[in-house]
């Protein structure tokens, strides 16, 4: 079988944050992003580098997406699952409908999804006119190395957390996910033929943004997944298990 080079699964994974080490991997993200570089909080608040809310400690499960070449630590999504009977975005829209007790029981919320800057940058066609970035395109400075060069990397590891994220979600009985985005991720995920439901008013929360709601089994149902994003998603205690099973091996020898 021939093997795809640009596949998401040729050249990253996905892994459920389960231990504090990949947790504080998924919070430092998130400061970069949301602190450093987009200013949505204050980086003053966060004076270790990880951004977290109330929200994180109790109700969420955390996921990090990993450049296998290189082992960069390049995106993050967090799921939030309900507190008693709300969650994050209801504060911030007027819903349509207020939710009822059962479908919180089988509902969660994506939020905090990020790529880090230089992966978005990098995604530029004018950085590698034959698909793949090599040395001399990237700054000094910079954490990320060699990554192949997508048409919109930022999307392609969008879609492999979000893949991970419905596994997840199938696995653990919730049907309905919730998202409050910009416009622009609107579009991309009824693009690609997400049944992304309208469930609210725009509101101003970091700029505009849109309540919507997709149903778990309409994404596990498309036909992306066919092709590429198979592998779903890893424990990161499985990968530090293996870590130390390599490192007795390589002891023992």
């Amino acid at each position: 079988m021939m093997v795809n080079n640009h596949s998401f699964d040729s050249n990253f994974e996905v892994f459920l944050a389960d231990t504090p080490e990949s947790k504080a991997h998924h919070y430092n993200i998130r400061y970069q992003v949301y602190c450093d570089e987009m200013g949505f909080e204050d980086k003053e608040n966060f004076t270790d580098e990880q951004e977290y809310d109330e929200w994180d400690k109790n109700h969420s499960v955390h996921f990090l997406v990993r450049d296998k070449h290189h082992g960069h630590w390049v995106g993050a999504l967090r799921l939030v699952l309900p507190n008693e009977h709300s969650l994050p975005f209801e504060k911030h829209c007027k819903l349509n409908e207020k939710l009822s007790g059962d479908q919180y029981l089988q509902s969660v919320e994506l939020s905090r999804l990020c790529v880090l800057k230089e992966v978005r940058r990098f995604s530029a066609k004018k950085f590698a006119p034959y698909g793949i970035l090599t040395e001399k395109d990237i700054p000094v400075s910079s954490n990320v190395t060699v990554l192949h060069n997508y048409k919109n990397l930022g999307l392609v590891l969008t879609w492999g957390l979000i893949r991970a994220v419905a596994l997840y979600c199938t696995q653990n009985n919730r049907q309905d996910l919730y998202l409050l985005v910009a416009p622009a991720l609107v579009y991309a995920i009824r693009k690609v033929g997400f049944s992304a439901e309208q469930i609210g008013e725009p509101c101003k929360h970091r700029g505009k943004r849109i309540p919507l709601k997709c149903n778990i089994e309409n994404i596990m149902a498309n036909s992306m997944w066919k092709k590429d994003y198979k592998n779903g998603f890893s424990l990161y205690s499985d990968l530090f298990e293996e870590d130390l099973a390599y490192r007795k091996m390589a002891y023992l020898s």
